[in-house]
């Protein structure tokens, strides 16, 4: 299976790579050999054979891969953005990387040689928030400005725009059959668009502050949003009813996130603390604490077997957390300022 990676993005400017070590190896003691290595966690196959040829002897070793959680290191820092990195999004499929920024820019980036590609300019305010297609073909954004557009990856031109929000875009989401992107603003609101036409569906009401994220179930049946009224709302896509309402925050919601398997739903808030919770019954799961201050940023991993968040000025932090157990399992650091945007791919 090809490797994970994270990716961050920070009020430092700057956008993160973390990619995930090929493997584990064990190097073990045969015979008599007094001098062996136990375990290398962050070592290839070639960098264990050389330490193993100590002294120009060589040794006998035996190399197996372990049941294995994810282990990152940093290979590429992204530099051009002049302002906060605000939003990320990742095509995994064609390698490309879709950062926007307070600089008024959205960005893309290849991911094999952490390139600039494109600078896509247009919105007169910051980029608050941007999605990109499987395909990299288009990008969708939203900003301060309170405009939606969707941007052509070919040209680089804006090809479409959509009705405006009353206030600034907080957050973006498309459906996995990118027939359709939610959005979720300033105003309270968040608009179910469709990719097709470029019409509004519907507008979902319910949030009575600002809608800060907004994700689309993997199975295309729920809408989550998280809201500066302390709640996260679960929507159905179908007919835009509110089916389910957590109130147990006692802090503006920054983000949220949905398990591919439509079970769990994640949120973080302006604590430390993040928490799991069950989309059925609407309890909490899991607790997990480890962040020094506000976590800005959370997502799950693909397969729902991790999480990864972005804490603030605190920790500066990148955290990567196992659900099976509910550990963290690694913390990523490299930043210096506030991480906003997170993605484990």
């Amino acid at each position: 299976m090809e490797p994970s990676f994270v990716v961050s993005g920070s009020s430092d400017r700057t956008i993160r790579i973390w990619s995930e070590s090929e493997k584990l190896l064990s190097f073990e003691g045969v015979g008599n050999l007094r001098l062996f290595v136990e375990v290398f966690k962050f070592l290839s196959y070639k960098e264990v054979v050389r330490i193993a040829r100590v002294n120009k002897q060589f040794y006998e070793a035996s190399f197996h891969s372990e049941v294995r959680k994810p282990v990152f290191r940093e290979t590429k820092v992204l530099e051009g953005h002049t302002c906060s990195v605000m939003s990320l999004a990742v095509s995994k499929a064609q390698k490309v990387l879709v950062s926007s920024s307070a600089d008024f820019t959205i960005r893309v980036w290849s991911l094999v040689t952490g390139e600039e590609t494109q600078v896509l300019k247009g919105h007169s305010g910051p980029v608050l928030s941007v999605a990109v297609s499987s395909d990299a073909e288009f990008v969708v954004s939203g900003s301060e400005d309170r405009t939606l557009r969707m941007w052509s990856l070919t040209s680089g031109q804006t090809s479409r725009f959509f009705e405006r929000h009353s206030a600034p875009v907080h957050s973006l989401a498309i459906s996995s059959n990118e027939k359709y992107f939610v959005s979720g603003s300033d105003d309270g609101t968040l608009r179910l668009w469709s990719l097709v036409t470029g019409g509004l569906l519907r507008v979902l009401e319910g949030h009575f502050c600002s809608v800060k994220s907004v994700v689309i179930s993997k199975s295309g049946l729920y809408i989550v949003s998280g809201s500066e009224d302390c709640t996260v709302r679960v929507w159905s896509l179908a007919t835009g009813e509110q089916v389910k309402v957590i109130r147990e925050h006692g802090w503006f919601v920054n983000s949220v996130s949905i398990s591919s398997d439509d079970q769990f739903l994640v949120s973080v808030t302006r604590d430390p603390v993040i928490r799991v919770w069950s989309l059925t019954s609407g309890e909490i799961t899991q607790v997990l604490e480890g962040h020094k201050g506000v976590v800005f940023s959370v997502s799950f991993s693909s397969d729902g077997k991790y999480l990864v968040s972005g804490g603030n000025f605190r920790d500066c932090s990148v955290r990567v957390w196992d659900l099976a157990t509910g550990q963290q399992i690694q913390e990523l650091k490299g930043h210096t300022s506030h991480v906003r945007s997170v993605s484990l791919v």
